[in-house]
């Protein structure tokens, strides 16, 4: 198979991803919200959270893994706090009303902390972060996954990928976005080295015996390693107590992935803490200092061999921006996952853009 990527245009990507959601049953705005998350994480070229999990969020629906516009409620509410229960539905809809609902209190009280129970993966973090940051709001979202990550010194995947997102609003720039898995490699990125023929490097995974390995189907049978070893753990056995235990969803050892079962109802859980600056000084401070900072470590000596000095978020924004004027990129078994999703439900197959033509446009 050709490890040359084709490229898409980004509104035709995420029509059809709305179709095909549309017809497992999800809602036309549920069906979008995914769509987007989706197409946008192949645009910032993270293709481990993107359109490569489509065919299995497709056949988890089918199974009845995820309930498509699953009814949610709150379960618990006190003060700035609440507590969603996502009934087993998409992680995406979930985590857009915990970003509401923690944007909302905030206003209030000033800070606010919101968890989910009996939720599944919501796609790249970044996204729902840079929702409120764009209001003026520090965000953190936090959550666990299914099995697939040893605590330091294991060889049994107890602990899940674990993400951490934080998005800090800068006054007339875009937002500082951190977004990170607690593992050294993307589930995501082992599961695509597999069906392209590729290896992965060397650290992220040990085999079923134990062993280290850069053979991806060798990973997939074993457990993926966290990254800075002892580092790495200790923030993800935090978030599995932050974002599962808190809320009272249930740990990610206790899980069956739909990588391994699509029919299994996660019950993952979501933690989101948001914070407005001003009700920690009742000044413009923050405001301040945050920009001081970010223009004091944008303009800051390079060192040899570095063309500049990027911020957190700044290269998938810049891949974003590409990407919607020139296409997304999708490795060739994406794109033969999407044809044989269009052949079965009788949707028109997505083309290809003639990425030559646009660039010569341009010129």
């Amino acid at each position: 198979m050709s490890d040359q990527p084709r490229h898409f245009d980004y509104a035709d990507l995420t029509a059809f991803t709305t179709a095909v959601l549309q017809a497992v049953g999800c809602s036309a705005t549920e069906a979008r919200r995914v769509a987007k998350c989706l197409v946008e994480a192949d645009a910032r070229g993270l293709p481990s959270h993107g359109l490569l999990r489509l065919p299995l969020y497709v056949s988890s629906v089918e199974a009845g893994g995820i309930v498509p516009d699953a009814p949610m409620s709150w379960a618990h509410e006190y003060g700035a706090t609440a507590t969603l229960d996502a009934g087993f539905g998409f992680g995406h809809t979930a985590i857009a009303l915990a970003i509401d609902k923690a944007g909302g209190l905030a206003r209030t009280y000033g800070c606010a902390v919101v968890g989910v129970r009996r939720s599944t993966h919501f796609g790249m973090a970044a996204p729902w972060v840079e929702r409120l940051a764009a209001r003026g709001i520090v965000t953190f979202v936090l959550s666990n996954t299914g099995p697939s990550m040893a605590p330091f010194g294991s060889a049994e995947p107890l602990l899940g990928t674990n993400p951490i997102s934080i998005g800090f609003p800068v006054d007339g720039r875009p937002p500082v976005v951190l977004d990170m898995a607690t593992s050294a490699g993307a589930f995501g990125r082992i599961v695509a080295a597999a069906k392209n023929g590729g290896e992965i490097p060397e650290g992220w995974a040990l085999d079923a015996a134990g062993a280290p390995t850069t053979d991806p189907e060798a990973a997939l049978k074993g457990v993926l390693l966290p990254f800075g070893e002892h580092k790495g753990s200790g923030l993800a056995i935090a978030i599995e107590l932050l974002a599962a235990a808190l809320p009272g969803a249930l740990l990610s050892h206790q899980i069956t992935d739909i990588w391994v079962d699509p029919g299994s109802r996660m019950g993952t859980g979501h933690l989101v803490i948001a914070i407005h600056p001003g009700s920690l000084t009742g000044t413009n401070t923050y405001t301040e200092q945050a920009t001081e900072l970010v223009d004091r470590v944008s303009t800051s000596t390079l060192a040899a061999g570095h063309p500049a000095v990027r911020l957190p978020g700044d290269v998938e924004r810049h891949q974003s921006d590409a990407a919607h004027e020139g296409g997304v990129a999708l490795a060739e078994s994406t794109t033969a996952d999407l044809d044989r999703l269009a052949s079965r439900f009788s949707l028109t197959r997505i083309q290809p853009i003639d990425t030559t033509h646009r660039n010569e446009a341009k010129e």
